[in-house]
């Protein structure tokens, strides 16, 4: 079971890419990411899909990708019935099926099994520029990001959050550093979605 968390390190390319939404800040963070004219993969919970189906259609109307993060966030025991919740939900919403797939605290022990996994549809995505957007300042968010990024990285941020209380809050630091960050990544880096994305 191959999980890749970068691609290829001779190929000026970044892949940026969201989890834990969408939620109420993901409106904003598609007006930014307009604005800048980057597209991205959101990894969303099936769960908030259900809640933000709007969101989730704004976000495929506007050229991005949408990528599996279970429905719930469950322990790893569960999570293989997880990605399928969260794949019904998302491809009723979409019309056709999600390609790449994240596990939850990238504990991918939860997705053996998982039928499109076996058959190779889908791959495991991870990550090798995390910020812990959730809890640094914009300022450190950027920091890290300029520090960490290299050819061929997928760097992950937090549109939404598993918990329901933390939905809105917890997006607001990285929201702030996301301009700083598209900026920099812009001017090194040729940033893809992961369909474009060289593994």
């Amino acid at each position: 079971m191959k999980v890749y968390n970068h691609g290829k390190r001779e190929v000026n390319q970044v892949a940026i890419t969201f989890d834990d939404g969408p939620g109420p800040c993901t409106e904003e963070i598609l007006d930014i990411l307009r604005f800048y004219d980057v597209k991205v993969t959101f990894f969303v919970l099936g769960k908030w899909a259900e809640k933000y189906p709007d969101i989730v259609r704004r976000v495929v109307r506007e050229g991005h990708s949408i990528g599996n993060h279970t429905y719930s966030h469950l322990s790893r025991w569960l999570r293989k019935g997880d990605f399928k919740r969260a794949e019904g939900v998302i491809s009723s919403i979409i019309g056709e099926s999600t390609r790449f797939i994240r596990a939850p605290y990238f504990n991918t022990i939860g997705c053996r099994g998982y039928y499109p996994i076996k058959q190779g549809l889908v791959k495991i995505v991870g990550a090798d520029v995390e910020p812990k957007d959730w809890k640094n300042k914009a300022e450190d968010i950027q920091k890290i990001v300029k520090e960490e990024t290299k050819n061929g990285s997928i760097l992950v941020l937090h549109d939404g959050s598993e918990k329901w209380k933390e939905l809105k809050s917890r997006p607001l630091e990285m929201t702030r550093a996301l301009p700083g960050i598209l900026e920099f990544l812009k001017s090194e880096f040729n940033l893809v979605r992961l369909e474009e994305f060289i593994f």
